[in-house]
């Protein structure tokens, strides 16, 4: 844990630096700052496009997949089945009761 009294500074006078000292200090963190801005924005400039790109061949190649598979989004995929609607139809079931201990029926 890092402790600073501070009362043991009140009465003396902050330590001076010289002024050529000081602007020295500024331009230097005003060049490092510019160089990191630059540093990044070029990164961004290069990533961007690269990423955009792969994200494009990624989607294409999964509409690609996904329509090999049978998911065509296009395609209407209840088109087929449409009925007319004064149809009515009817399913036809045999229902029993399966005793317990009863051989299965084939």
């Amino acid at each position: 844990m890092i402790r600073v009294n501070l009362y043991d500074q009140l009465n003396r006078r902050g330590a001076s630096m010289p002024r050529w000292a000081t602007w020295l200090v500024m331009a230097a963190s005003f060049v490092v700052g510019i160089a990191l801005f630059l540093v990044a924005a070029s990164l961004a400039l290069i990533l961007i496009p690269i990423v955009a790109v792969a994200g494009a061949i990624a989607v294409w190649r999964l509409k690609a997949k996904l329509k090999a598979a049978g998911f065509d989004r296009a395609a209407d995929p209840f088109g087929g089945q449409a009925r007319p609607a004064e149809r009515i139809e009817i399913i036809d079931a045999e229902y029993r009761i399966i005793e317990p201990g009863e051989p299965p029926r084939r």
